[in-house]
């Protein structure tokens, strides 16, 4: 029995008719889908009140995140609905669910008229007002007129912002136009199959941060991310105003795609993920593309049709690298070997993996006599956890890595059965806020042991979870669901509060504070029993005492002190919830998207920069001290 009547019927055949026949995701699917989640998740059993206000909260949030389209009283009314969304699950009805949706393609309409009228207005940007970013202490807009003072704001930051790059304000407003009618093309777009995946996620937010729903195409992306390979034409594409341009190659916008000998499909204003569905293919067949280049003296972009076969590629980008970096001091010279980790993969295919690539790299590093290790795990987010266990593996004899628990069951323990160790000199690992989930199963494991150095700008993320990833039959995609909380060996879990650093090293990085913690629903979690292992002696604290006062010698003044001032003063910045809507004030806003840029490149970045990574340099330096006290 529901506890609230429904919408008629006629309202609901109005829904209903808006969307297409699903050839996906179907309403029938959903129970099995929530069943299996909670089937295997790591705390959640049932779906209660309490997850049901959770759901009905995700799912407004996934339609209007930054409250530009519903009212308060839109908001009143759809409370009704707030601990109801359990009972709907059980009896497999979903009416609320498009009611709500079906409301807020109302809004989005309106809220086109409100944009449009914005459009026709002259903006003064050295009048003093500010904006706040903090969407979640903003209050749903009470009125028509209200709504619309905060989409002038927002049209004007925006127009703040274009104005800052270089473009005029007539130039700003043709881009604005463009990416909103975009907006509105791809939300009237959602049909049954889209809006049911939107809301399944919106189901798994509410148990914790990372079980969530992939839709067939997301599920090929994840495939890809882990396999490090595609079937493709080997460019790098993005979207711009519409059009896919071919990023990596030359910048040609690409109109139309068409497969062999087939009539080309117009891909103009189509999503980006659409257009790469168009282009990826099986490996050997051709892929036809229509595109516009810019000639050279010529009025027009040329067109011209482009045939190109589809090859297996492989994505190197995310590859384990070494390289060995020289450094002397004083009379002294010391050869430095460095391993970059990107990622945690494996492609079950060829037998590539993280682990065997950088097994390969250490060999090699030995071969070459290095002083010290330096593994970067900076920047990491994660990937495959058995990964990161036969990684560990390499630089200890065996014995236990993490500790898996789930719903109050004994825990599972994953070893290292393999006795060599593959590197048995001083080791430092790089990590910072970025690094996540496999990433702190290797550190971790590494610091319980005393195995190594951990050098960081700050704490880990603090993703101690474990996700099984499921795919499903009949084109439905994959769950990616928390089945356990991972614990170090010795009973800690870095589930919250993430691994701390042995030493900090002042890094751009640490601008950022983010953690798990700051995430919606996280997962709690209680000491358990460590394992039994083996430390080793090649940390203690008088090795650390002794470390840290060197290193801070040389970062506590010239440039990493300059560092550290700029690190203080960007954090002042961030917790700023409101922008200035002055003119003056993009050029602060500048500086940050500057900064932002500068770290994502030197992540990217191939090789060694020791002038620019201060961070990098000292760990070096770190590294040096590091052996003459326990490498000899």
């Amino acid at each position: 029995m529901f506890k609230k009547k429904f919408i008629p019927l006629l309202t609901l055949v109005i829904i209903f008719s808006c969307f297409k026949k699903s050839e996906g995701l179907r309403q029938t699917d959903m129970q099995f889908l929530v069943n299996q989640v909670l089937s295997i998740h790591a705390q959640y059993n049932t779906i209660d009140d309490d997850i049901s206000t959770r759901i009905y909260k995700s799912y407004v949030e996934s339609l209007d995140y930054g409250k530009y389209y519903f009212y308060q009283s839109d908001i009143k009314d759809f409370s009704k609905y707030e601990l109801l969304f359990d009972d709907f699950i059980a009896a497999n009805d979903y009416r609320a669910v498009f009611e709500i949706f079906a409301l807020y393609k109302i809004r989005t309409d309106e809220a086109m008229v409100i944009f449009d009228e914005l459009m026709k207005e002259n903006y003064d940007f050295t009048r003093d007002e500010s904006i706040l970013v903090d969407r979640e202490k903003v209050p749903y807009a009470s009125d028509r007129n209200d709504m619309k003072e905060r989409w002038r704001k927002n049209v004007k930051l925006q127009l703040l912002n274009y104005v800052s790059s270089g473009k005029s304000v007539k130039e700003g407003k043709q881009k604005l136009e463009k990416k909103y009618r975009l907006m509105k093309k791809r939300i009237d777009e959602i049909d049954e199959e889209k809006l049911l995946g939107m809301f399944m996620n919106s189901i798994a937010a509410a148990l914790d941060p990372h079980t969530n729903y992939l839709s067939s195409e997301e599920h090929q992306d994840f495939k890809i991310s882990m396999e490090l390979k595609l079937e493709g034409i080997g460019v790098r594409l993005r979207s711009e105003d519409g059009f896919v341009m071919v990023e990596s190659v030359i910048n040609d916008k690409i109109v139309a795609v068409a497969q062999n000998s087939g009539e080309p499909v117009d891909v103009i204003d189509m999503e980006l993920r659409d257009v790469v569905k168009l282009i990826r293919g099986e490996k050997g067949t051709e892929v036809k593309l229509t595109v516009l280049r810019d000639v050279e003296k010529a009025d027009k972009p040329s067109r011209m049709i482009i045939p190109i076969i589809r090859e297996e590629i492989a994505l190197q980008d995310s590859d384990a690298e070494s390289h060995i970096e020289v450094m002397k001091k004083g009379d002294k010279t010391y050869k430095i070997g460095y391993i970059k980790l990107p990622s945690f993969y494996e492609d079950p295919d060829t037998g590539k993996s993280s682990s065997g690539d950088v097994k390969d790299l250490l060999a090699k590093l030995t071969d070459e006599k290095v002083n010290v290790v330096v593994l970067d795990l900076r920047g990491n987010p994660g990937g495959l956890l058995t990964e990161a266990v036969d990684i560990a593996g390499l630089f200890i004899e065996q014995g236990p890595v993490l500790q898996l628990v789930r719903k109050n069951t004994p825990p599972r323990i994953y070893y290292d059965n393999d006795p060599e160790i593959y590197y048995r000199g001083p080791l430092v690992v790089l990590i910072d806020t970025f690094s996540a989930s496999a990433s702190e199963i290797l550190a971790g494991a590494i610091k319980d042991y005393k195995r190594g150095l951990i050098v960081g700008s700050g704490n880990t993320f603090g993703k101690g979870t474990v996700q099984s990833y499921n795919v499903l039959q009949n084109n439905l995609g994959a769950i990616k669901i928390t089945t356990h909380i991972f614990y170090q060996p010795g009973g800690t879990s870095n589930q919250l509060s993430g691994i701390s650093p042995d030493l900090n090293v002042p890094d751009l990085s640490a601008i950022w504070e983010m953690s798990e913690n700051e995430t919606k629903y996280p997962l709690k979690w209680e000491k358990i029993e460590s394992a039994e292992f083996k430390k080793y002696k090649h940390v203690n604290d008088n090795v650390i005492k002794s470390l840290s006062k060197s290193s801070n010698s040389r970062t506590n003044k010239g440039e990493y002190s300059e560092l550290r001032k700029k690190i203080s003063d960007y954090r002042t910045k961030l917790k700023n919830k409101t922008i200035s809507l002055k003119e003056e004030s993009s050029k602060s806003r500048e500086e940050e998207k500057a900064l932002e840029e500068k770290i994502k490149n030197g992540r990217e970045k191939e090789g060694i920069d020791l002038k620019n990574d201060l961070f990098l340099r000292e760990a070096f330096n770190i590294g040096t001290d590091y052996y003459d006290m326990i490498g000899k």
